[in-house]
């Protein structure tokens, strides 16, 4: 796994940690869960390549800002858990 970027690996775990929990707490069916993965995965990265910043002073890892991150994550994964899967 040399040759993947930090950038990566830190919206990969977001992601799963995200839908991991997201799964305990909405998820009903195990067919949900990749689902919830890909949402967690598109929230991440839409917040890292939108370059959405909340006007605060945070640490950004790798340049990934990480509130911003889990929280569009999470209101992608709440639509979704609300949609018949």
């Amino acid at each position: 796994m040399t040759g993947w970027a930090p950038a990566t690996l830190l919206i990969l775990l977001l992601a799963t940690a995200c839908a991991g929990l997201a799964h305990v707490l909405l998820g009903k069916r195990w067919r949900q869960l990749p689902v919830f993965w890909l949402t967690a995965c598109v929230g991440c990265l839409l917040a890292y390549g939108l370059g959405w910043r909340f006007p605060l002073d945070l640490p950004t890892p790798a340049g990934i800002p990480v509130l911003e991150a889990v929280l569009l994550a999470w209101i992608l994964l709440i639509v979704v858990s609300r949609l018949r899967v």
